[in-house]
């Protein structure tokens, strides 16, 4: 691991290269972003550029310094994470203690929070005085993604580096290198938005059936026939848990996104690449009205399993506002509104 290999951070790795060849390295970081942007592969590499024993750019990779923060066992490079929903008054207090004590003179400590805005009022405020009066060189990097969650005093003593969401063709690209089917890496690549996510995703035994099912069954909701309603509770509901209602309809949504495209002639735009032939013959039983208004159906359908509903009412609802009429039109009334 190097910070070559954090794709897509360009920006935050050359201020921090910059600080580092500057001598102006911040006492405490906020890294803050997506999940699966590289805040935590770069908080890592950045302990390691700070203690490195051949001082570069960029940690060497192969001192003893980067070995032992890359297997985890450095003394001097700590991570606090949350225990159950907080980061707690106690983990502070521990890592006061272990700090007690002065380091090395080429050491520079590190401590790094995952899930910073999870801190309780009390180790905020414990963690504020630790980095205002530290025993020895240290360096605080707080990971979040809800950087507005953060206290204002605590953000407000960090330098704060934002990490920008990955494009899809850099996951896509990544997954590929790693041995991960290149058409189930393309859709991977744009339902999540990290890596290590999307690797997750594809790798998963359930992932191209889902595919295959929902293309099947997208293609027989312009027939206007029942099919598609029954299969809801014999295919969807049956075979998959409901927390997986939402992978079917963002898969619904990219593939309605391709037929469009089709529609318009858009070329090399696909997510779906490897059902070039389905997507034509689909693309051919809508008008371009319609499937704007089935794109608004699945957008409503997501917000809907946000809430207490049934997902079985959810997708039959989606499916009769799919199939409203000879073209497809959906009501600009939500058909997922209830009543009181």
């Amino acid at each position: 691991m190097s910070f070559e290999e954090i794709r897509g951070q360009d920006q935050v790795i050359r201020l921090l290269q910059n600080a580092l060849k500057n001598g102006r390295v911040a006492h405490a970081y906020c890294f803050a972003g997506p999940e699966g942007a590289g805040k935590k592969k770069a908080a890592i590499e950045w302990a390691k550029a700070l203690n490195c024993e051949n001082p570069a750019s960029a940690p060497c990779d192969r001192c003893r310094s980067c070995r032992r923060i890359s297997n985890g066992n450095h003394p001097d490079i700590t991570i606090l994470a949350p225990e159950g929903a907080s980061i707690k008054i106690e983990q502070v207090r521990e890592l006061q203690r272990r700090f007690s004590f002065t380091p090395p003179e080429e050491v520079t400590r590190v401590v790094i929070l995952h899930q910073a805005e999870t801190l309780t009022l009390q180790a905020a405020n414990s963690l504020l005085k630790f980095l205002e009066e530290p025993v020895a060189r240290m360096v605080a990097v707080l990971i979040t993604e809800q950087v507005h969650s953060l206290l204002p005093t605590i953000l407000s003593r960090c330098q704060l580096l934002r990490f920008r969401p990955l494009p899809p063709v850099l996951i896509e690209s990544s997954l590929v290198e790693a041995g991960v089917d290149p058409a189930n890496a393309r859709i991977a690549a744009h339902l999540v938005s990290g890596v290590e996510a999307a690797e997750k995703l594809a790798g998963d035994d359930k992932f191209a059936p889902v595919c295959e099912r929902m293309i099947k069954w997208m293609g027989e909701i312009p027939s206007g026939k029942s099919n598609p309603l029954v299969e809801i509770q014999t295919v969807w509901l049956a075979d998959f848990d409901p927390g997986e209602m939402n992978l079917l309809l963002d898969l619904s949504l990219l593939w309605l996104r391709d037929l469009l495209n089709e529609r318009l002639g858009v070329t090399g735009d696909s997510v779906f690449v490897g059902w070039k032939e389905s997507r034509r013959h689909q693309a051919s039983r809508w008008t371009i009205s319609g499937l704007l208004n089935g794109m608004e159906a699945v957008i409503q359908a997501r917000q809907a399993l946000a809430g207490p509903v049934q997902p079985q009412a959810v997708l039959e609802r989606m499916v009769l506002a799919m199939q409203g009429g000879p073209k497809h039109v959906v009501s600009r009334r939500s058909p997922f509104q209830t009543s009181g």
